[in-house]
C-alpha cells in the first residue's frame, strides 16, 4: 500500500454468519478506525447492496475496498468492483485501480482459508495497513437468469453447477446458525435425498465433452469451497487458469462418502472423479441445472465459464 493512508471503504455485512459477523466487527471496529481514521463504513441490508456499495466507492476514487463478511460478501465487493468490465475499457489492475482487501467474518470464508488470511483482528488489520497488493485472476460467468435472460457474474473463489447449486439454494433460505463446515454437510445429505443428477454436454477449450450424467462439476479459481472442502488442492489464483473438477454419476452413499474426503485436502481418488484445468468451459443441458458461485446462486446453464487472468488487485498474506 502507498506511505500515505489510503483512502478506504469498509463494505460490512453485519447480518452474514446468522449475525455473529455484526458483533465481530462492533469489537474489532476500534482497531480499523485507528488504522484509517478518514475511512468510511457502510453496512448492507440487503441483497446487492455489497454490489452497489463497490461500485459508488470505485467512481468516487477510493483507493482501497475491504469487504466484512463471507464469500458471498466478497462476491458482492467484487462485481460491484469490476462492473461488467474487465476485458472493456477499465483496466482493474493498473495502478489507479482500487486494492481490494478481506475481512473474513461469515460462515464459509472459502477463498480466505484457500489463501491464508488471518482471522485474527489484529493480524487482519497488520495485512491490511502493511500489506503488499498482488494481481490475481478472476472468474467469469456468462449465463441465464430464472427469468431466461442473458447474465454475467464475477467470481474470486469457485462456482459449480450441479447438486452444489441446490445446496447453496437450499442454505440461502435457511439461517447459518451452524458452521459452514456442518451447515453444507447437512443440506448436501438433505439434497441428496432427492437430486437426480442431470446429464449435460460441455465443451472445454473447445473440445467437446459428453454427454454425460455429473452430480456436479466445480469451476475452481482457489483451493476450497463448500464450506471448508478443498476441492481443488492444486488451484491458484494467478496462473491464468481454472481447476475443473468433475464429479459423475456418484450415488448418494459415495457421493457423501467421496466429498468428506476433502476436508482432509486430498483429490478424491474415484474413476468417475475427473481433475484437469482450463481457460474456459461451456456447457448446456436438457434439465434446468443451477449455477452457484462463490456461494450465491445465480442463474442456470447454458452458461460459460472463463479465467480473466490478472484482472483484480488485492491484499493477500
Amino acid at each position: 500500500m502507498p506511505s500515505s493512508i489510503p483512502r478506504a471503504t469498509f463494505v460490512v455485512n453485519a447480518h452474514a454468519a446468522g449475525g455473529r459477523t455484526g458483533k465481530r466487527w462492533a469489537a474489532c471496529e476500534p482497531k480499523m478506525r485507528e488504522a484509517f481514521p478518514t475511512g468510511e463504513i457502510q453496512f448492507t441490508q440487503g441483497v446487492g447492496d455489497g454490489a452497489r456499495i463497490a461500485r459508488e466507492a470505485v467512481l468516487r476514487g477510493q483507493e482501497l475496498i475491504v469487504a466484512v463478511g463471507g464469500d458471498g460478501t466478497l462476491f458482492e465487493v467484487i462485481n460491484g468492483m469490476l462492473g461488467g468490465r474487465v476485458s472493456g475499457m477499465v483496466d482493474h489492475s493498473g495502478p489507479a485501480a482500487p486494492v481490494l482487501g478481506i475481512w473474513p467474518a461469515g460462515s464459509g470464508a472459502d477463498f480466505a482459508r484457500g489463501q491464508g488470511v488471518p482471522n485474527d483482528a489484529d493480524a487482519i488489520c497488520e495485512l491490511i495497513t502493511t500489506g503488499t497488493p498482488r494481481t490475481v485472476d478472476v472468474g467469469r460467468v456468462q449465463c441465464v437468469s430464472a427469468a431466461g435472460e442473458a447474465m454475467e457474474k464475477y467470481f474470486l473463489n469457485a462456482a459449480d453447477f450441479g447438486i452444489g447449486a441446490k445446496v447453496v439454494e437450499r442454505l440461502q433460505k435457511r439461517s447459518r446458525l451452524l458452521s459452514g463446515k456442518s451447515s453444507y454437510l447437512w443440506q448436501t445429505l438433505r439434497t441428496l435425498v432427492t437430486f437426480k443428477n442431470p446429464k449435460v454436454t460441455m465443451e472445454i477449450d473447445g473440445e467437446a465433452v459428453g454427454p454425460k450424467t455429473i452430480l456436479t462439476v466445480v469451476v475452481a479459481n482457489s483451493r476450497y469451497f463448500g464450506g471448508g472442502m478443498c476441492i481443488a488442492p492444486a488451484a491458484k489464483i494467478d496462473d491464468g487458469l481454472l481447476n475443473l473438477v468433475q464429479v459423475g454419476d456418484l450415488g448418494r452413499i459415495e457421493a457423501m462418502r467421496r466429498l468428506q474426503e476433502t476436508f482432509g485436502g486430498e483429490r478424491i481418488d474415484h474413476p468417475n472423479v475427473h481433475y484437469s484445468t482450463c481457460k474456459i468451459i461451456r456447457a448446456e443441458s436438457p434439465s434446468r441445472v443451477p449455477i452457484e458461485a462463490d456461494g450465491e446462486l445465480i442463474g442456470f446453464l447454458p452458461a460459460s465459464f472463463e479465467i480473466i487472468p490478472h484482472s483484480l488487485k488485492i491484499l493477500l498474506p
